[in-house]
């Protein structure tokens, strides 16, 4: 079950919005075993400018998604994976905090819209009623439209998103969503009012883009909404690693992101087509045994992972699908997805310091780094065709 309540509002200078706060309930529970908590009805401040080392460290960004995957037939569910629990105290994984229990309330306003609200009704609404929770929702959406108006359908699947991604990795990874956790969304049109928002003007290009210190998730509003929510489950996974595990690595922080990213729901579960990304996956597959090219990819810290050159000679977007294929390839078999849940797992334990990924790899991963650099290759010189299914 969802409960929502749905506002329509004003911006200065006359530009219309919409803003939807979103309370995910019993849909949570059902899914994750979970319980959480609120919801603020005003959009967040824009994050402080960050520049430099700071800029990586408190933005994460999207690239320019691939187009939307169809859903061909189905392949095996992932077996159950360790569920990894929250525990720490740093920026990341501090924004959940204990709430109590709810009582939802349903009511008819005067324009004849359905609500449902933690919060009193107000005088005039009618046919109202109390559906009491035994436990607050474990995550609140809010979304809104800086300077665009956003259709209910947008709102509607920005939510099944974050539901459908958050479910995805608990159930493959044991990621767990932090209790209380509150995911802001602002999509945004103008490129000038983007750059403002985000704080950072070097992130101008990108399509989206994760705030780590007001945990804001921004979105430039592009005219196909399936790039839109492309990039929207991207930030989602930034936002839910951020909260839920830490402050992972780079290169497995954006693999992640782009591997879920690619999620797309379907009925109770959903799918990621591998397929689609065959030709760009070839295009980008390192030479000799990938050894080199795997330390390149894990070796950048913060910034350098993001900046057109940095200090890597491969180009930025293709170390997205580098990392990507690092998180697929780890994805596809028990030892890789093992291997992920216990570099998750160390993450944890140390939220705040990035784990040393190529040192914890290389003692940890069968056959260690050497092993795991030919496995990435070959992935990439192969990719595989194959539909995921979770």
């Amino acid at each position: 079950m969802l409960n929502f309540s749905l506002h329509r509002h004003h911006r200065p200078g006359g530009a219309q919005g919409r803003a939807v706060r979103v309370g995910l309930a019993l849909v949570v529970l059902a899914l994750l075993g979970g319980c959480g908590q609120r919801a603020p009805t005003s959009p967040p401040p824009p994050p402080a400018a960050a520049t430099g080392a700071d800029a990586a460290a408190s933005v994460r960004v999207a690239p320019p998604p691939a187009a939307a995957a169809s859903a061909p037939e189905r392949v095996g569910p992932a077996p159950e994976q360790p569920r990894i629990e929250p525990a720490a105290a740093c920026l990341a994984r501090s924004g959940a905090k204990a709430a109590a229990a709810l009582a939802v309330q349903r009511w008819i306003d005067r324009n004849g819209i359905v609500h449902y609200s933690d919060r009193p009704p107000p005088a005039d609404a009618r046919e109202l009623r109390t559906l009491s929770l035994a436990a607050p929702p474990q995550v609140t959406v809010e979304a809104s439209g800086h300077d665009v108006n956003l259709p209910d359908q947008l709102q509607q699947r920005a939510v099944a998103d974050a539901l459908a991604v958050a479910r995805a990795m608990h159930d493959s990874l044991g990621v767990a969503m932090p209790q209380g956790m509150t995911l802001r969304i602002v999509f945004v049109r103008s490129a000038t009012a983007y750059v403002q928002l985000v704080g950072v003007p070097e992130l101008a290009a990108s399509a989206g883009s994760y705030a780590t210190a007001t945990r804001t998730i921004h979105v430039r509003m592009q005219d196909d909404d399936e790039l839109n929510f492309a990039v929207l489950r991207h930030e989602i996974v930034h936002a839910i690693v951020h909260e839920a595990v830490g402050n992972l690595p780079v290169a497995f922080n954006e693999g992640l992101a782009e591997y879920f990213g690619r999620y797309r729901a379907v009925g109770m579960g959903g799918q990621i087509d591998l397929g689609r990304e065959r030709a760009r996956l070839l295009a980008d597959a390192p030479g000799g045994d990938g050894g080199e090219a795997l330390v390149d990819l894990l070796a950048p810290a913060g910034e350098d992972f993001y900046l057109v050159g940095g200090t890597s000679a491969v180009p930025r977007e293709a170390r997205y699908r580098r990392a990507f294929a690092l998180v697929a390839m780890l994805m596809g078999s028990a030892p890789g997805r093992a291997t992920l849940t216990g570099l998750l797992a160390a993450q944890v334990a140390q939220p705040c310091a990035p784990v040393a990924s190529e040192r914890w790899l290389d003692e940890h991963h069968p056959g260690g780094l050497a092993a795991l650099a030919r496995d990435w290759a070959a992935f990439m010189r192969s990719p595989p065709t194959e539909v995921r299914t979770y």
